[in-house]
């Protein structure tokens, strides 16, 4: 097939999603909706889809079928049709298949549910020159006509119709999956819609370089790609096409504009110094097998945390190191380009993240997922109650402080002087309380110099910085939480505000604002000194963040569970760009920044690189 241009003829989508289901045989479904609004947002945008767009979400089966109709009968000559369907779908007894809708009976599908063959009947009487559907629901392959037999059988010859091509997630056997929901709250696309959304979105499906993504370079794409996530699906296209279809363009790079000044000197000759002034390009790579930690760069190396295992991608050629197994699944401490991690028995083990292998050890049993660094020193949280420090990287012992009947509850962070860590009290619970008493801890050299008794469990959210300790505590019942701001030189209360709905995740500190997400959905910034709000109006983010917000001067970097990495303007608290991106869930973690390049972890566990 050749490939033509968008052409002169109209280009219509039709989205149809359910999600929803009435009848307690047909579990509801979370990505359909996901995976309509997301398509809708991807064609309609004239830069890369140019369709009009119709999506329809749990509708009626009247509703349905009125707007099947109208879809394709109205279509003639050179336009593009492209009808989606995400739902269930249903086999009957005669091995039918049908597209389960809110009201679907699983018994009763033929009258109750949308049939294949009403589609067939009314895309026969469409004369538009160019029709695609897309299937993402179990059993899609059903639709192609003489897919009942064998499931290898040639999809290409079997869909009779000149201009007609469909694509089904899967053969006439086969369950077609959801995306990895992140939790009760984030919804995720399906593992085959997504893979069409990534291609359209990045571009990375034009497959020939040539600024459009066809039906084929399309198909080929989300195979390859759900071949590469292992997943047990195997997508089918049937039909005739004279022409490949282009169904996206690949946005346009923005280019770099030079100076007048700098292009006054040089005449077209290539700038001087080691480093040209490209604009850095995106790129992902894929990094550990589903959600995981968001990267930490050291040493010139990203390492991404998954459960007992350490992924590492040297920055420089993007060359995936060594993978690192561990004995436990708390993330380590990391310096230049090194692991610190408890190993066999709890022992420490630094390791090196380049090659994989150790390189020193000490017989200090340390507790996992609490070690920290600070300032070319470890400070390790032993099993025993106590806390050593260490040199880095040799592991030379500095000090060590007994456990003195607490138990370490984060990893230590030096500040103002001292080394503060969270910890409980080891012996029986205030009963009055109705807790343990939790506190800040302040130690210099061996020596406890301070601490700060808390009124209420402490959450593991805290911050520590020179001018300011910043702990969440969580009131028992109803009660929002409340941040307490500790003077570090002698554990004393500064202010205290109470928030308007639980942290979504940890804060930050960047100059004198403290920054965090809640439930609600609000981007707050308090000012360290007093804890009164920086910002008025109080600024939304379209979904709760998941991850801490990432500030680099006067930038800050929010990721949330609308799919969106945006950057604000700080000092005004206003939106600049956001790019569409579902990270992964850290709550401790951020996407980490280097040289103008954003570094996060998406929701299946690849890296994406996103140019400030």
């Amino acid at each position: 097939m050749t490939s033509q241009p968008f052409g002169n003829g109209n280009r219509g989508a039709l989205l149809i999603g359910t999600g929803t289901y009435d009848h307690p045989e047909l579990p509801a479904l979370r990505s359909p909706e996901v995976d309509c609004t997301r398509l809708d947002t991807i064609l309609r945008d004239p830069q890369i889809g140019g369709f009009e767009v119709q999506t329809l979400i749990d509708a009626d089966r009247a509703t349905l079928e009125r707007a099947i109709g109208e879809f394709f009968l109205d279509a003639w000559g050179d336009d593009v049709r492209l009808l989606y369907l995400s739902c269930h779908g249903i086999v009957s007894r005669s091995d039918k298949l049908h597209f389960a809708i809110r009201q679907t009976d699983p018994d009763r599908p033929s009258y109750t549910a949308i049939s294949a063959g009403f589609l067939h009947d009314v895309m026969d009487e469409c004369r538009a020159r160019s029709i695609v559907v897309i299937l993402d629901c179990c059993y899609s392959g059903l639709f192609l006509p003489g897919a009942k037999g064998d499931e290898s059988a040639r999809f290409e010859e079997a869909l009779s119709g000149h201009g007609r091509v469909v694509i089904t997630a899967g053969t006439r056997s086969q369950r077609a999956w959801e995306g990895q929901h992140l939790d009760a709250e984030t919804s995720a696309p399906s593992l085959f819609t997504g893979m069409l959304i990534e291609g359209m979105s990045s571009g990375a499906a034009d497959l020939n370089g040539d600024g459009v993504v066809t039906l084929q370079e399309l198909y080929r794409y989300a195979c390859e790609r759900l071949h590469q996530e292992g997943a047990a699906q195997t997508p089918r296209m049937g039909g005739e096409m004279q022409y490949d279809i282009a169904l996206a363009k690949v946005r346009k790079k923005r280019k770099q504009r030079s100076s007048r000044t700098a292009s006054a000197g040089t005449r077209g000759r290539s700038s001087a110094g080691p480093r040209a002034q490209l604009k850095p390009q995106p790129w992902q790579t894929r990094a550990a097998s589903g959600p995981a930690r968001q990267p930490v760069l050291s040493g010139g190396v990203l390492v991404v945390h998954e459960t007992y295992k350490l992924h590492a991608i040297d920055l420089a050629s993007r060359r995936r190191l060594p993978l690192i197994q561990m004995w436990y699944p708390g993330s380590p401490a990391l310096y230049e380009d090194a692991a610190y991690l408890p190993g066999k028995g709890g022992h420490l083990q630094v390791i090196d993240l380049r090659t994989g292998k150790p390189r020193a050890s000490h017989p200090v049993r340390v507790r996992d997922g609490l070690l920290g660094m600070s300032n070319d020193v470890l400070y390790a949280p032993t099993q025993d109650g106590g806390l050593y420090a260490f040199a880095a990287p040799a592991l030379r012992p500095l000090w060590s402080l007994p456990g003195n009947g607490l138990t370490v509850a984060s990893a230590p962070q030096e500040a103002a002087g001292y080394v503060l860590f969270t910890a409980a009290e080891s012996s029986a619970p205030d009963e009055a309380a109705g807790y343990s008493a939790d506190r800040v801890v302040a130690v210099s050299k061996g020596r406890e110099v301070w601490s700060y008794t808390a009124e209420a469990p402490l959450s593991p959210d805290w911050v520590v910085t020179d001018q300011g300790v910043y702990v969440v505590l969580q009131p028992q019942g109803p009660s929002c939480q409340r941040i307490v701001a500790l003077n570090p030189e002698n554990g004393h209360v500064l202010w205290s505000f109470d928030t308007k709905a639980h942290l979504a995740s940890a804060p930050v500190v960047a100059g004198e604002a403290l920054l965090f997400g809640d439930a609600d959905h609000r981007l707050v910034a308090l000012d360290t000194k007093t804890g009164t709000p920086r910002w008025n109006p109080e600024k939304k983010t379209e979904g709760r963040l998941l991850t801490r917000p990432c500030v680099v001067g006067d930038t800050l970097f929010t990721a949330d569970r609308a799919a969106k990495l945006i950057r604000w303007n700080l000092p005004a608290g206003r939106k600049v760009r956001s790019h569409d991106l579902l990270v992964s869930k850290d709550r401790q973690g951020s996407p980490a920044v280097d040289d103008g390049v954003v570094y996060a972890t998406d929701s299946r566990g690849d890296v994406h690189a996103v140019p400030l």
